[in-house]
């Protein structure tokens, strides 16, 4: 996942707001331009064990099997159903709450100066993700983009998160086990290798929730590569689809990027502004590469 993220925008008294409050704004889906945002098709209910489909392979595969003819899976397998009976999440609800920022990867997109920082009168904010990642409730997303919407299993999303649970709760015991001084060094290397096994595990599960979330909540159209874009997401407890501000440490913004065409007056006043920050802003300036199709980014 990319180290810094850019937010491009335009010179408004809402953004000038937001930089100095320290805040992004948090928004509902529907109020993007994409008219298929959060479009997805979504599954539910456990396929039988005799189907042979490939809802069934991904469910069992999300277990940590690789058969589904697997003895242990054969035997096992209407008591997992059973057990997760109840768990399966609404996936219309977690849409719904999830208030989105968003990001490109790079500060010099020509198309994002263009479209979203009012062709170089506007601004672009440099990130660093790991204090915005460390000091809030929030997941970063890269935008998935692909010619059909996604399909959301949300069989597949119960297991994945009774496999969370359990890779956790083994992790946990077998820590407890290895602090026993009493244990003889065989047995503590052997602890050792079901830490790995259940870390490597739990790791595996992560990824692939990971790309659930992002097949959810950052899935586009093929046509809006361009933007290259990530989604810092944060889930509200609102009953509404207001958007919400989201308070970001000081030391997450590097340095704001002034478009070349935007007035001087505001140009001043964000001068001003990151002036008068104590942590340290570095100002930058966007301007176009004469005899190309490119924009430079320079030292103010």
């Amino acid at each position: 996942m990319k180290s810094k993220i850019y937010k491009y925008s335009s010179f408004s008294e809402y953004s000038i707001i937001n930089i100095l409050n320290d805040e992004l704004f948090m928004n509902h889906y529907s109020y993007f331009n994409d008219p298929f945002e959060c479009n997805c098709k979504i599954t539910a209910g456990f396929p039988e064990i005799n189907s042979n489909s490939p809802r069934l392979k991904k469910i069992i595969n999300a277990w940590g099997f690789e058969n589904h003819m697997d003895p242990v899976v054969l035997d096992n397998y209407d008591n997992l159903v059973l057990s997760l009976e109840g768990f399966e999440p609404n996936i219309i609800k977690i849409i719904e709450s999830a208030r989105i920022s968003c990001f490109s990867k790079r500060e010099d997109n020509l198309m994002m100066w263009s479209h979203y920082a009012d062709g170089l009168r506007g601004f672009c904010l440099e990130f660093d993700t790991k204090f915005i990642l460390d000091n809030n409730d929030v997941e970063l997303l890269e935008v998935l983009y692909q010619n059909n919407p996604s399909e959301i299993d949300t069989a597949e999303i119960a297991v994945l998160h009774d496999q969370v649970h359990y890779h956790e709760n083994a992790i946990y015991e077998a820590e407890i086990k290895q602090k026993n001084i009493l244990l003889k060094k065989l047995e503590n290397n052997s602890l050792k290798e079901d830490l790995k096994i259940y870390n490597d595990s739990l790791d595996t599960v992560y990824k692939r929730s990971n790309v659930i979330h992002q097949k959810m909540l950052a899935t586009k159209s093929i046509e809006w590569s361009y933007e290259e874009e990530l989604r810092i997401i944060l889930h509200s407890k609102n009953n509404n689809n207001l958007g919400v501000f989201m308070k970001y440490p000081k030391k997450s913004l590097k340095s704001i990027i002034i478009g070349q065409k935007m007035p001087v007056k505001q140009q001043q006043t964000i001068m001003k502004i990151i002036k008068a920050k104590r942590n340290k802003i570095l100002i930058k300036k966007a301007s176009v590469i004469d005899g190309r199709f490119h924009i430079k980014i320079t030292d103010m």
